[in-house]
């Protein structure tokens, strides 16, 4: 059975790209399955700190310049003969963009079924886009048909919207 970019089959867990399998870990080597959330950044924290420095960085250059401009301070431009283009002022916005681009990196994240094995834990994720009711459509199969014992003590703390009555993912045997 499959969900996303996930299979699991009566000899293991494997991750897909596309239609092949990319990893695989073979259901005698996992000790415990757990469903959580995780960030899709590689390196959180430091993708965190290269955001906010952009960003505190830009901002107090771009109030510098705002200054020097009102002051009377000779501000770089790139000048043609129909228009000028300030450089300084467009390279710090941008710079803002680039910091807040990197933090929003940092908050967006996916599912993922953290595997505890016998060389250490894995992670397989399911595209960002997946919804949280056919994880849990898919998990309830993985326990019933093929004996997976997968934690989902993540739902303790989660908030799930109740699906409306006429939505077919709140049909459960609409989802394969």
């Amino acid at each position: 059975m499959r969900c996303s970019t996930v299979q699991i089959s009566a000899s293991g867990i494997s991750y897909l790209e596309g239609s092949r399998v990319a990893a695989t870990v073979p259901k005698e080597d996992i000790r415990r399955i757990k469903l959580s959330y995780d960030s899709i950044a590689r390196h959180p924290f430091l993708q965190f700190l290269a955001g906010f420095g952009l960003i505190v960085t830009g901002l107090i250059l771009l109030i510098a310049a705002f200054i020097m401009a009102e002051v009377g301070a000779y501000f770089f431009h790139l000048a043609s003969h129909t228009f000028n283009i300030p450089v300084v002022p467009i390279g710090l916005w941008l710079m803002v963009g680039a910091g807040l681009w990197l933090l929003v990196g940092v908050f967006r994240g996916r599912y993922n079924l953290l595997i505890s094995t016998t060389q250490g834990n894995r992670k397989i994720f399911f595209e960002g886009a997946t919804n949280i009711r056919d994880i849990l459509h898919f998990i309830g199969r993985a326990n019933q048909e093929l004996g997976y014992d997968i934690d989902l003590s993540i739902m303790e703390t989660m908030y799930i919207k109740a699906a409306p009555a006429d939505d077919p993912a709140n049909n459960m045997n609409s989802i394969q």
